[in-house]
């Protein structure tokens, strides 16, 4: 069977390629472990290979494939599907941390918070992804910080570093940055309340967008995966594609 892939407008080649590529990745179009060579993207796309290869730059530098000495680029082996899978775990482990942490955060520790997320909102305005990652990822450090188990700090620290491929192509929906930054003032309006169980489903929802959108985008249909958390709750709360890959096309 013919496989079809969409036509390219023509501005912003490489933009294009590279949203081209990204949703690919994202939908499993593409197997785990299989290469990608310029010369049949560019082919594909009746597009010229230069920004073929600044598209799959980019997506190098952000997560979604890796390049490879000598070899060129390769979808990796743990795919977008396997990543987007942490964030139930996330999840998880900041609700368990909230029920520690929230009630320790003070007056001081609610303005800084909210600090960040004003620094978060400027970032949404600039259209800055990287920054507001990295914002992101600081505001839900400083909520789990008060949280006396180190080690759960630590965790939760490498498991966001290991989504950030995924809340690139996040943050490049606009509604999804707004709806984050309102979920955070509402988030904290319920801890400087007291109310810790309601800043906690705040916490969740806000944790699982993410997710959701992806299985939305993924399987429009419906046919989803729903994160259940019940299980996950419980246990923290209880004491190929084979080919041999190609030489790198020449430039």
């Amino acid at each position: 069977m013919k496989e079809t892939w969409p036509s390219v407008r023509n501005t912003t080649l490489t933009d294009q390629v590279y949203e081209i590529l990204r949703d690919r990745v994202l939908a499993g179009a593409m197997v785990p472990g299989e290469f990608i060579r310029e010369q049949d993207v560019s082919a594909k796309l009746d597009v010229s290979r230069t920004p073929v290869r600044e598209a799959l730059g980019r997506l190098a530098s952000e997560g979604f494939i890796e390049r490879i000495p000598h070899r060129g680029f390769r979808v990796p082996e743990e795919s977008v599907a396997d990543m987007v899978e942490f964030y139930p775990i996330i999840c998880a482990l900041e609700a368990l941390a909230a029920e520690e942490s929230f009630p320790l955060i003070g007056a001081e520790e609610l303005a800084e918070l909210r600090e960040i997320n004003e620094s978060y909102r400027q970032a949404s305005k600039e259209k800055d992804i990287a920054r507001g990652i990295s914002i992101n990822h600081r505001f839900h450090h400083e909520l789990s910080a008060k949280c006396r188990n180190g080690r759960l700090t630590r965790m939760l620290d490498e498991l966001r570093s290991q989504v950030e491929g995924l809340e690139i192509w996040a943050f490049s929906h606009v509604d999804e940055w707004e709806e984050s930054i309102a979920e955070h003032e509402s988030l904290l309006d319920a801890i400087e309340a007291g109310e810790f169980d309601r800043a906690r489903e705040i916490l969740e929802a806000n944790r699982l967008s993410t997710y959701r959108d992806y299985q939305a985008e993924r399987w429009p249909t419906g046919r989803l995966r729903p994160a259940d958390l019940g299980p996950l709750r419980a246990a923290v709360d209880s004491p190929g594609h084979d080919t041999d890959p190609p030489l790198e096309d020449p430039p």
